[in-house]
């Protein structure tokens, strides 16, 4: 007798459409989204830095390539960008690499102490910006853009604690007022002891106590005009 033995194989295919999570930014001072742009730009929304915890500057290197940090003594910092290196620190010393929060220039400090507080997005552009953002900006620019009022009322708390007795606290409060004007309140804390212990005095350094204030007023004047206020304040002892 002879037996044959049929076998057969089904394969199954599926079809996935990835689809691409679009960032809008505002690197030329006009909305356009990364994938349009004509700039080397990397864009990390709020999102995206709880994900990969960005707290500041420093957490930034370790997701943009080509990006080097180095903290300095006090409120001083160092940054290289595609091997260019700012290393003069001192209130003479302008810097290669802009940091703008909400397109304005500001000074690294705040985001080197307070880091990163109830903030819509991170947008980090490489090489010579300088068409849109001065002579100053042969590295790139890091712009920084904070969250604003929305039209509804509601807020969070986040705290996180670690070693070293750190406690940091971040708060913010959305408080829409009418249908025209709305406001919103953040305030952070970051408080640590010191990592570095000097044997000679038996003192511990570098320690942290920093204190942060925004307040962000949006106003309606019309359909196609936008009053934006912003009041920050910070306060920085280590």
């Amino acid at each position: 007798l002879l037996f044959t033995s049929l076998v057969t194989l089904s394969f199954s295919f599926s079809a996935f459409a990835q689809e691409v999570e679009e960032v809008v930014v505002t690197a030329t001072k006009k909305e356009e989204s990364t994938q349009d742009i004509a700039i080397s730009v990397e864009a990390f929304t709020s999102d995206m830095l709880d994900a990969e915890q960005i707290y500041d500057l420093s957490d930034l290197t370790e997701v943009v390539p080509g990006f080097g940090f180095g903290k300095g003594i006090g409120s001083g910092s160092a940054f290289s960008m595609r091997g260019i290196g700012s290393y003069g620190i001192g209130a003479a010393v302008v810097s290669s690499l802009v940091t703008n929060i909400n397109g304005h220039s500001v000074g690294t400090g705040q985001f080197v102490d307070l880091g990163f507080m109830d903030i819509e997005r991170v947008e980090v552009l490489k090489g010579p910006q300088g068409t849109i953002n001065g002579r100053n900006s042969v590295q790139g620019v890091i712009n920084v853009i904070t969250a604003r009022p929305t039209d509804e009322f509601g807020g969070y708390v986040d705290v996180e604690t670690g070693n070293f007795d750190m406690k940091r606290m971040t708060t913010a409060l959305n408080l829409p007022i009418n249908d025209k004007v709305k406001t919103r309140l953040a305030f952070m804390t970051n408080m640590r002891d010191g990592m570095v212990h000097n044997p000679v005095t038996g003192n511990d350094f570098d320690d942290r106590n920093d204190m942060g204030l925004r307040f962000s007023l949006d106003y309606d004047i019309s359909d196609t005009t936008d009053f934006k206020l912003t009041y920050s304040a910070q306060k920085s002892d280590d």
